[in-house]
Formats: structure tokens, sequence, C-alpha cells
């Protein structure tokens, strides 16, 4: 119960904000730029938009930079002496933070999903499999928190300004976006090895299965059929995220606790 209550101070906190509710309405923008441009576009291209671009390019930085400001905040404002003599534990207040991304990241796809669901039928596009297009855009938003975990480990870790978390933040989505379109790191089996442990990589391998290939041009199905080898289970990637989540967790309250007051 207190550890709720702790999470709907930090989510009230933060949704005051401007940069919270600036970086939520950039959900908004991909979708409605690529249903505006593309007349051919389907539900599935315009999910896969909301999931991978918005997800890889713009969701995973946001959740760095909104995570810089819940856990820098109260050292800006010499406000964490008095949270602790509440008393309130750093175990509890990270545990709460790090909740609030993981709502905000779902909520991110969930608001990406209902405008993506608009302007399918504003263009009369029909919406094909929209349940399993759900399920795939709010488990996106879980496992896009949980791979946004190692920076945020550096970022509370290096315990420096917003700038520089900004710097880390871009940093590690490009490297993560190069990685994903590099076939050594794509087109290798799932198991004991580097390409495995990566978590957009792994990510885009479970979702790119569930790609719509109907009207798919000469090179794209057969990208997608060199490629289905190397597919991974939902069960797999949500092991394999969610577990370095948890290390990457337990080294963020460990880093925190032992930060200066």
């Amino acid at each position: 119960m207190a550890l709720l209550k702790l999470v709907r101070c930090e989510f009230m906190k933060l949704k005051r904000k401007r940069l919270f509710q600036a970086a939520f309405f950039t959900t908004f923008i991909m979708p409605v730029l690529y249903s505006l441009l593309l007349s051919d576009s389907s539900f599935d291209d315009i999910m896969s938009i909301i999931r991978e671009e918005n997800g890889f390019m713009l969701l995973i930085p946001l959740t760095v930079v909104l995570a810089a400001n819940l856990f820098f905040e109260e050292q800006d404002y010499d406000t964490l002496k008095n949270l602790l003599c509440v008393p309130v534990t750093k175990n509890s207040l990270t545990i709460a933070k790090l909740s609030v991304l993981l709502i905000f990241d779902i909520a991110y796809e969930a608001a990406g999903y209902m405008i993506g669901v608009l302007m399918s039928v504003i263009s009369g596009i029909p919406l094909e499999a929209m349940w399993q297009q759900l399920f795939l855009t709010l488990a996106t938003g879980v496992l896009l928190w949980a791979a946004s975990m190692p920076c945020i480990l550096i970022v509370v870790w290096c315990n420096k300004s917003y700038i520089i978390s900004v710097i880390i933040a871009f940093a590690y989505v490009t490297l993560n976006y190069i990685l994903r379109i590099n076939d050594s790191f794509l087109m290798v089996p799932a198991g004991l090895n580097l390409p495995t442990l990566l978590p957009v990589p792994m990510i885009f391998r479970w979702l790119y299965q569930f790609h719509s290939m109907e009207n798919a041009g000469e090179v794209l199905m057969e990208f997608y059929q060199s490629f289905r080898p190397y597919f991974v289970s939902g069960s797999l990637v949500f092991a394999v995220l969610m577990s370095e989540a948890a290390v990457c967790i337990l080294l963020i309250i460990q880093v925190y606790k032992k930060q200066d007051v």
C-alpha cells in the first residue's frame, strides 16, 4: 500500500511537468504523418510504425530522460533528506520511480495504438487483427521499458546533468538502431551469444514475424524468408529482457542507495 502511494505521488509529480506532456505528445507524430503521406498503408503498417519507429527511436530516449528527471529532481531541489525522514527508503523510491516509467511506456504505446485506429478509420483502412495488434503494442511497451534499464543504470551511476543523460540516451538508441538493421546481429540463432542479449534486436526479431506479407514486394518477401529462421518466441524475448531488467534494477537500487543525500 505504501509503495502504491509512492507510485501515485511520483506519477502526479511527473504529470504536472511540461516535459512529460511534450514527451507523451510525440506518440502521435509518426502515425499521423505516415497515414497522411502514404495513401496505400495498411493497419499493420501503421502499427509497425508505432511499435518500432516510435518505440525504438522515441520512447526509449524519452524514458531515459524522464528517468533522469525523476532520479535527479530530489537532489536538484534538496528534498531527498525530507523524504527519507518520513521514513521512505531509497529502495522504495527507486521501485516507485521505475514503476512510473513502466506505466508511462505502456500508456505511450496504448495512445499510439488508439491514434493508429483513429487514423485507419478516417482513412478507410480495415482494422485487421486489431486485438492481436493491441496485444503486440502493449507488450512492446513493457519490453521497451525493460530495454531502457541498462541506459537508466548508466544515467543513475553517472549522476550527472540532464544534458549528459540526453547524450547517453541518444547514443544508446543510435547503437541499438544500427544493430537492429545489421544482419550480423539479426540473423544469429538464439542462444548464449551477444545478439540474444541485445534488447532492441531481440524485440525486432520477435515483432517482425507478425508483419503482414500480403502485399509485400519481392525484395521484402526475400528478406522475410531469409530472416524467418531467426525469429524468437514471445516467451524467450520476455524471459531475456525481463531478466536483464531485473539485474539492472538491482544495480540501480544499489547505486542510488550509495549516492550522497
